[in-house]
């Protein structure tokens, strides 16, 4: 039998180094790849949380809202008028909130803190939206009028009464609804044991007459 010729072991050899080199250099590419493509999304989510607590705890908020305003003069009554309302409604709508969200614990289809959070956006939006309207940061100090000057004050008390009333809000929340619930839920399984017992027989009135 004849053997085989070196140049033919050499033919029959597995695949040339060069093709190895070319298949690790290939892979170490698409682990760069995949890292970077990590190290964004990474990098992104970041940068979500921080400008997310930083509005949280800033007071980030968005842009003033933009519509008509009231003349720069401030003499108009209609307008004026029209401001004292507006503040008059977030003052009203503050205070009934206090009383409705203690209400609303005893409720178990609901969440009285994030609806208390749905609330208070909408209300703070509102209460931008009267500052930009009547002018409250242009105009209050100027001498321009003693009106917008009492309501601008009025105005930045209101939001003092939020920052306060939400975090009263936060705390009866995580202190006292649950213990309220628990115990509405064992009151109501006291009377349901109470109406599955059978009903006795009325017992005679003291010093009833007895039918002869």
């Amino acid at each position: 039998m004849a053997c085989a010729k070196p140049q033919d072991r050499e033919l029959a050899s597995p695949q040339p180094e060069n093709d190895l080199a070319q298949d690790e250099r290939t892979v170490r590419r698409w682990k760069r790849a995949g890292f970077g493509i990590y190290l964004a999304f990474t990098f992104a989510a970041v940068i979500v949380t921080f400008f997310s607590v930083l509005g949280v705890h800033c007071g980030w908020h968005a842009p003033p809202p933009s519509g008509p305003q009231i003349d720069p003069n401030a003499n108009n009554p209609a307008e004026l008028r029209t401001c004292h309302r507006d503040l008059d409604r977030l003052l009203r709508d503050l205070h009934k909130e206090a009383f409705t969200v203690q209400a609303r614990a005893l409720r178990f289809d609901t969440n009285p803190a994030t609806e208390c959070r749905n609330w208070s956006k909408q209300w703070q939006l509102r209460w931008r939206t009267v500052a930009w309207r009547c002018r409250f940061r242009e105009l209050a100090g100027q001498g321009v009028s003693p009106a917008i000057d009492q309501m601008a004050a009025v105005h930045a008390a209101l939001d003092e009464l939020h920052l306060g009333y939400t975090g009263q809000v936060d705390r009866f929340v995580e202190t006292y609804v649950q213990r309220l619930r628990k115990l509405s839920k064992e009151l109501g399984e006291v009377r349901a044991t109470i109406d599955r017992r059978s009903p006795h027989a009325a017992a005679p009135s003291p010093g009833g007459s007895q039918t002869r």
